[in-house]
């Protein structure tokens, strides 16, 4: 019996537990990190730190200045003037549309984020998002009718969906352990900012 229960393959040898012949002690000093927290701190500069992790964080920029400035949109497109558009007389349901059509795409951008991640990778991830908030502000711009103005939120959408899972992964993976929550707050801070900024220009815009 004895013999079996320490052939078990699952049964862990006692090798997992801690290297044999030294004691306690000695295995804490060496779980001990090799750049102590204050000289950590000095070999890195506040923007060497920062900067890498700031372009990430800027696609909470975008999502927020999506919110904010989607109620300004839904006015200038009742008006020829504002808008620019022939096809301005829209019903509320397709104002609903324009609307809900990034918050759409969001929805199948996060459920697609696990798989693109794992495939992609997270940086790749992060670009991918940035291509897809790029084409589908560039559709929603130039879009000639409703249907495509509609694709073209929809595809900015996916974007955001990819974005928000992206940015704070990559940043809590790369990150130093100091500062990892402070960097990826910066993420929820540009998402404010956006918003902020949106109800600026969406007041110098419209009125």
């Amino acid at each position: 019996m004895a013999s079996s229960e320490a052939s078990d393959p699952e049964q862990p040898g006692l090798s997992f537990f801690g290297k044999a012949g030294k004691s306690s002690g000695e295995i804490d000093q060496a779980r001990e990190p090799l750049i102590g927290r204050d000289e950590y701190y000095k070999n890195y500069s506040v923007w060497a730190i920062i900067l890498p992790f700031l372009f990430p964080a800027l696609g909470g920029l975008l999502y927020g200045y999506d919110i904010g400035a989607t109620s300004g949109a839904t006015i200038s497109l009742e008006s020829s003037t504002l808008s620019g558009i022939t096809w301005y007389n829209l019903s509320s349901v397709e104002i609903g549309l324009i609307v809900s059509g990034s918050l759409y795409g969001a929805l199948i951008g996060s459920v697609l984020a696990f798989t693109v991640a794992d495939f992609l990778g997270r940086r790749r991830e992060l670009m991918l998002s940035a291509l897809l908030y790029l084409v589908g502000a560039l559709v929603t711009a130039l879009a000639p009718d409703f249907p495509v103005m509609v694709i073209g939120r929809f595809i900015f959408g996916i974007g955001i969906g990819l974005a928000m899972h992206a940015a704070p992964m990559y940043i809590a993976e790369t990150a130093p352990t100091q500062i990892r929550g402070r960097l990826i707050s910066l993420k929820e801070f540009f998402i404010v900012l956006g918003m902020l900024v949106s109800a600026q220009v969406y007041t110098l815009v419209i009125f």
